[in-house]
This record gives C-alpha cells, structure tokens and sequence, in this order.
C-alpha cells in the first residue's frame, strides 16, 4: 500500500528511533497498558504480519518485531462498519501517489514507523471497540496485514508524558524534547492524517535550505543515518512513542497528503526546524 511518490517513500521507510520500554513490575498491572505483540516477515516476496486476533479497548502497548530481512513498519488502522483490510489496500494504492481520495471510514491511529531488519519497537496507542487491522504499508505483494478486534472492558488510558509533538494544518508545535531517549507523545491535534519525520540537520544547513529541498522534491541537508518516520495518525488521535534525540538543529516535515489528495503537506509548509538542546 504505497501512499506517496519517491521522497516521501523514503522518508517512511526511515528507522524509527526507538529505545525499548522494560516491563516494571512494581507498577499495578491494571494501570497499565496492554501488550500486543505483532511479528513483520517475509514469504519470498510477500509480507507477513501476525498478531493476536483481540485485545481490550484503551491504552495497547503495541510491541513490534522485525524478523524479516527488510525493513518493516506498522500501522494500525480503524476499520468502518462491514469494511475489511483488503478494501484498505486497495483505498491506500490510489491515494497520494494515486491522486485519489482517502474514504472517511479509514482512521490511523498510529504504531511504528520502518523498524530494520531483526530490530523491535514499542508504541502506546489508544483504542475504541472495532474492527482493526496491523498494516505494514511497505509491503506491496500478498496481504502485508493482519486483522483483530478490540472489544470488552476499558483499560488504561494513555500514559503522561513530559514532551510532546503537536501536528495541525500545517504545522509542528514541540515541546519538552531533550537530547536522549524519552517518551514523545505524537498529537494529531488537526482534521487531516500526519506523522511526523524528523532528522538531525547537516552542520551549516539552514531552515530555508531545508524548506527549499522540500519544495524541489530533493533529498534535504540532513543526516539520513539518523533519520525516523512515525507512523499515520487521523485527527483528533494521539499516541506514545519512546524517541531517541541528539542535542542540536533537527528538520521536522510530514509527507502525508490530505484525505481529499493532493500535494505532501510539507510542500504546504508543514516542514520546520527545531532545536533540542
């Protein structure tokens, strides 16, 4: 399900910078998230992707496992009432790239951006009862997703964080970030679907070098070794991430076009630098 042109393709399938989260024993289990485990391989050219076929509504610690030997992500996807994974595929192909539009009834609601070969990540994100599918959005051959439903009791609610990344139509608001790893949560505070890929700036690189590559379709002056993708959410939705910063200039963009199509919201200005100190 390829949602962009070559840039923006790139740029998803970036490592996420991810530290992982360890289980604390002294903390009251019902206070905490869920944990659901998911599995990306590979089948000659097919992706797989497993997971269990349930789990409760609220907060779902969704654990990734890359034990294929290319890079995979996850997406996890709300499905509307009678519609089904497969009508997501075909809905992803014709949008961005396709110049098509994105049906209402498909809500991202976040998970994890490209995790390389025999490495793992963690994300926490928030979940109401209905039909779910664990996409991987790299995988073009076969059924790269595997459905399951969230039903029953509510659980924990997302964990509180110190710092933040806020998108909205076009723009990134941060705060609390720090050189190091911490937890980060990712706000879709907007009406239209964002991520979030950041990468540390190449020394002398300004905003307006980055902005202006943007706008050429050309790779920007930053360091793509230590670069990462977060994964799609819809508005209104929230997840936790654990991020990994270094002190210094960092290029913010999302290359997630609107619902309707059209242009990578970067090209639209959603594309700006910070700093991490």
């Amino acid at each position: 399900m390829r949602l962009t042109p070559a840039l923006i393709l790139m740029l998803l399938c970036l490592p996420l910078g991810v530290t992982a989260c360890g289980d604390d024993d002294d903390d009251d289990g019902a206070s905490q998230p869920q944990v659901f485990e998911v599995q990306t391989s590979e089948e000659g050219k097919e992706t797989r992707v497993t997971a269990p076929p349930s789990v409760t509504p609220g907060a779902v610690e969704v654990r990734v496992s890359n034990e294929g030997k290319e890079s995979h992500s996850i997406h996890i996807v709300q499905l509307g009432d009678g519609h089904t994974a497969a009508e997501v595929m075909e809905a992803g192909e014709g949008w961005g790239e396709g110049g098509g539009q994105l049906p209402e009834w498909i809500r991202f609601m976040g998970g994890l951006g490209g995790i390389p070969p025999g490495g793992s990540a963690v994300s926490v994100v928030d979940l109401p009862e209905g039909d779910y599918a664990a996409f991987d959005i790299e995988g073009t051959e076969g059924s790269p997703y595997a459905e399951f439903a969230v039903e029953g009791d509510e659980g924990a609610a997302l964990p509180e964080v110190d710092a933040t990344i806020e998108a909205v139509e076009y723009s990134f608001t941060a705060n609390g970030l720090r050189a190091g790893s911490q937890q980060v949560r990712i706000e879709n505070a907007g009406e239209e679907p964002h991520h979030v890929v950041a990468a540390p700036m190449k020394p002398g690189a300004t905003e307006d070098d980055f902005l202006k590559a943007i706008r050429a379709d050309k790779t920007p002056p930053i360091d793509e070794s230590k670069a990462f993708s977060t994964a799609i959410i819809s508005g209104g939705e929230s997840e936790v991430v654990d991020l990994r910063f270094e002190s210094g200039e960092w290029g913010l963009a999302c290359f997630i076009p609107d619902r309707a199509g059209g242009p990578p919201h970067a090209v639209k200005g959603m594309a700006q630098v910070i700093t991490v100190e």
